[in-house]
């Protein structure tokens, strides 16, 4: 800690926290382009909003999230820094990882659909509204919210099973 941050009493942001907050940002923008500007948004078949919407997150993780947040932060998971893990990749691990990440990021956004749909299904029966009614309605804020839960908690079980193979090889 510098003398002036003791001064004026300023901490630092953790590199963690700027990270998730960046995550969040990017998954809101998402939505509200890709939910409010397009036809995705609009349509009645929620598989399409979900492949759209999975398929726009994956990409900008993989082509905006992931170069800035690797390159400005350390990312930090299990009390490990994932950074040089991300450029030491060979090219069929960073093909595979890609395709898995966008198959994630479809995974999360149908939890995050789930989740939307069960609440207002609750609210629905707890408040006798008339059925289909959206008490709740997707939006970027409460959206990127979720969102970024449900990766923190998937990425974190993934972390978890890789560890426990890893002690089983051993």
């Amino acid at each position: 800690m510098t003398g002036r941050e003791r001064k004026y009493g300023k901490k630092k942001i953790s590199d963690k926290v700027k990270a998730g907050v960046f995550r969040w940002w990017i998954a809101g923008m998402c939505y509200f382009f890709i939910g409010f500007g397009t036809q995705s948004g609009i349509f009645a078949d929620p598989l399409d909003m979900i492949f759209f919407l999975g398929l726009g997150l994956g990409l900008a993780t993989l082509f905006l999230y992931n170069p800035v947040a690797y390159r400005m932060f350390d990312i930090v998971r299990k009390g490990k820094i994932y950074n040089q893990n991300y450029f030491e990749r060979s090219g069929w691990q960073n093909a595979v990882l890609k395709l898995a990440e966008i198959l994630k990021n479809m995974v999360l956004v149908f939890l995050v659909y789930m989740t939307y749909q069960s609440v207002n299904l609750l609210l629905e029966r707890l408040l006798h509204l008339p059925e289909r009614t959206v008490t709740i309605p997707g939006e970027p804020i409460g959206f990127a919210v979720i969102y970024t839960i449900y990766y923190y908690l998937l990425t974190g079980l993934m972390d978890t099973v890789a560890e426990m193979r890893k002690k089983e090889e051993k």
